[in-house]
């Protein structure tokens, strides 16, 4: 049984790849409940602006819950970034019939911190200022899961070396405080694994952290937007949410998390 609660698809304004090939290969790998959690992207600077079509979705979605229905579950779900600083079009989401709504955190102010473009920045102001805005954005709330938690090590590590987590544990500790009093999930992003930081968002350490400190909800994904990309690391991610002490992996239906143990997993 394997899950991935993070996929891209063409109604995502950066991923070519349709829902029905996604599908397609969900199945063929062994994914058995998928996620479909497009894009929705309010910055003006960002390449998705303005590109999500919720018609379009629901009328895509349509049609490979009818293709796969005997053969694959298939959950809704936007990624909606920088959810504190769009509160209208946040409140317009939350009015959607959708499983679940991530929250995640690309730019700050005007520097998108998912790009390789730091050869000349001072990365602990980087580093600092992007947890300063991860925890406004958890601190208003009204999203489900964080994504990609320390995404600014993506590219980040290049020049500043390898993540330096007791360096900013209390900034992460103050953000992970704060998602377990407001329930808010905290997803094991698996893509960090094919990127520079060699790493999954977040690692172990903070994973640990927010175990100890109450949180109970974790997610999985692979924040997929190619074809062979679905699925990768989620068992490696799985490994190290096990670690952490969490009994399983978070699932939603209808904005509803539901706990898969590892036992009912069979990994």
């Amino acid at each position: 049984m394997l899950l991935d609660y993070h996929v891209h698809s063409t109604c995502s304004g950066d991923c070519p790849i349709p829902m029905g090939d996604m599908c397609a290969r969900a199945v063929e790998i062994g994914i058995t409940e998928i996620c479909f959690t497009e894009h929705f992207d309010n910055h003006p600077l960002d390449m998705c602006f303005g590109m999500f079509s919720l018609e379009r979705f629901r009328a895509e979605l349509r049609t490979v819950r009818d293709d796969f229905c005997d053969r694959l579950t298939i959950r809704s779900g936007i990624e909606f970034g920088e959810p504190h600083l769009f509160t209208d079009k946040l409140a317009y989401a939350n009015g959607w019939d959708l499983d679940v709504l991530l929250g995640s955190v690309h730019w700050v102010d005007d520097t998108i911190v998912a790009l390789d473009q730091f050869a000349d920045a001072d990365m602990d102001l980087i580093y600092r200022a992007y947890f300063d805005e991860l925890l406004k954005t958890v601190t208003h709330g009204g999203f489900d899961v964080m994504a990609h938690f320390d995404l600014v090590k993506r590219f980040g590590v290049k020049y500043a070396g390898p993540f330096d987590f007791p360096r900013y544990r209390d900034r992460i500790a103050a953000i992970l405080e704060v998602m377990v009093r407001q329930g808010i999930a905290l997803e094991v992003n698996t893509s960090g694994l094919r990127q520079p930081c060699k790493e999954t968002f977040p690692g172990l350490e903070t994973l640990k952290l927010y175990r100890d400190l109450g949180g109970e909800l974790v997610t999985i994904g692979s924040d997929s937007h190619r074809i062979v990309q679905l699925g990768f690391g989620l068992s490696e991610g799985m490994d190290l949410i096990r670690q952490a002490g969490f009994p399983g992996i978070t699932t939603y239906q209808k904005r509803q998390p539901l706990l898969i143990t590892f036992d009912e997993i069979g990994s």
